[in-house]
């Protein structure tokens, strides 16, 4: 009886190993320094209006980015003038115009929640009035 054979691929072992070639790096006494960006002061950072005006800021300013550049690319495939080409292709143009909306709808969505809670909290307030 014969044994089946492997195939070649199956016997190939690769090794790899990590040397540390810089012992002043070590993972014992490296520490991240990362900071997440952040507009708002220290104090605002946990206030979740003041997170949602931040991010209603980048978002928007996202979209607009994106729409600047897609309407730019429109015009330029609209004059065809090949000493100024479009900035985006089309695969890239609906891309952006994708990631334009899909942020819009972020922020939608986001805005609906804060809605939510001020609704809810108001007529709590009311209720809390009226008795």
């Amino acid at each position: 009886m014969q044994k089946a054979q492997k195939p070649p691929h199956a016997t190939l072992e690769i090794v790899m190993t990590c040397i540390n070639t810089s012992p002043q790096f070590s993972q014992a006494t490296a520490r991240s320094e990362h900071r997440p960006f952040s507009l708002l002061a220290d104090g605002l950072r946990f206030d979740t209006s003041a997170q949602f005006i931040e991010l209603a800021l980048d978002l928007s300013q996202g979209i607009k980015t994106c729409l600047s550049l897609i309407y730019a690319s429109h015009l330029a495939r609209e004059e065809g003038d090949d000493a100024c080409p479009p900035v985006l292709n089309v695969a890239d143009t609906e891309c952006l115009t994708r990631m334009a909306m899909a942020a819009a709808g972020v922020l939608s969505e986001r805005a609906g929640s804060h809605i939510d809670i001020l609704n809810a909290l108001h007529m709590k307030d009311e209720q809390t009035l009226s008795n």
